[in-house]
């Protein structure tokens, strides 16, 4: 008798677990789905939907603004160096080193605008999406 009722509590369990999932599944496909979404976003307090895996546009781009600034100082220090390199080169004239050497400032220079042209759309993303929310 024990044994009948164990198992018929078991069943009605899982059959309410069963149902349960289902629905669940069912509004959040349907939620996920709806194409007019007409419901406004609310905001979960401070941490939104990103949780604790995105860090928050203004930390973002605190960190942008520094890769900007130690990208730049990197740059400029191998500027530098081949710049002096350049010099020296220049009063014993080795004309295909020199050349070459300036190709690779150039190179660098290029690198450089193109780094901080990636970080600057980065923060107009970043505040482009901190802006719609």
């Amino acid at each position: 008798m024990f044994k009948n009722m164990f198992k018929t509590s078991i069943a009605i369990i899982s059959i309410l677990i069963l149902i349960s999932t289902i629905y669940s599944a069912t509004i959040i496909t349907l939620d996920y789905f709806d194409g007019n979404n007409t419901k406004p976003v609310e905001p979960r307090g401070d941490l939104g939907m990103r949780g604790f895996h995105e860090p928050s546009p203004e930390i973002r781009k605190s960190e942008l603004e520094l890769e900007k600034k130690i990208i730049q100082k990197d740059i400029k220090k191998q500027i530098s160096k081949i710049d002096s390199m350049i010099e020296n080169i220049e009063n014993n004239n080795y004309e295909s080193l020199k050349k070459e050497l300036e190709l690779q400032r150039i190179d660098l220079e290029n690198d450089q605008e193109l780094d901080i042209q990636r970080i600057e759309l980065e923060i107009l993303r970043m505040s482009s999406e901190f802006m719609k929310d």
